[in-house]
């Protein structure tokens, strides 16, 4: 007859290890935190981290087909179809036909879009700022640092990996 309760097991095992202690478990907390520290800091423009982030590529970039946004955001092309049409239904975005590429369609920002972005920008600012406040200043350097080293190793390994450079 088999005693109930708690199987022994030989050696102990990762499982066994505090929330706390794991690595993968301290960063999906630490996103989940600046998600909603982004959310309180942007509550009255209603966007998400990803439209946001959207945004500032076409910005940046200039205008973009949705092949190149979805690899310079890490997504992929059906989802950032999806953010494209909630932003263009917003406004914010223009579209037209590559004529270059004639299946291919830019992506640009509309004046309202630049102007929403600019609001955005400083939620952002401030979502940002409230998520690393505990640490000094050098440490933030250095924890940016080794989260983009990170990435940069291992970026690949992502469903849909970043454009980094």
């Amino acid at each position: 007859m088999k005693a109930k309760g708690k199987a022994h097991l030989p050696a102990p095992l990762f499982a066994d290890t505090p929330l706390t202690e794991r690595v993968g478990f301290l960063i999906r907390r630490l996103h989940q935190i600046h998600v909603a520290l982004f959310v309180q800091e942007a509550a009255e423009l209603d966007i998400t981290t990803i439209q946001f982030t959207a945004l500032s590529v076409v910005h940046q970039r200039g205008e973009i087909d949705q092949s190149e946004l979805a690899v310079h955001v890490g997504m992929d092309r059906t989802n950032v179809s999806d953010v494209v049409r909630r932003l263009l239904e917003r406004g914010y975005m223009t579209v037209r036909v590559n004529p270059e590429h004639g299946r291919r369609r830019l992506i640009g920002l509309t004046a309202e879009g630049i102007a929403f972005l600019k609001k955005a920008d400083r939620c952002a600012q401030r979502a940002q700022e409230r998520t690393i406040a505990a640490l000094a200043g050098p440490d933030r350097k250095v924890f940016a640092a080794l989260l983009r080293h990170l990435v940069q190793e291992q970026n690949s390994l992502g469903r849909s990996p970043l454009r980094l450079k």
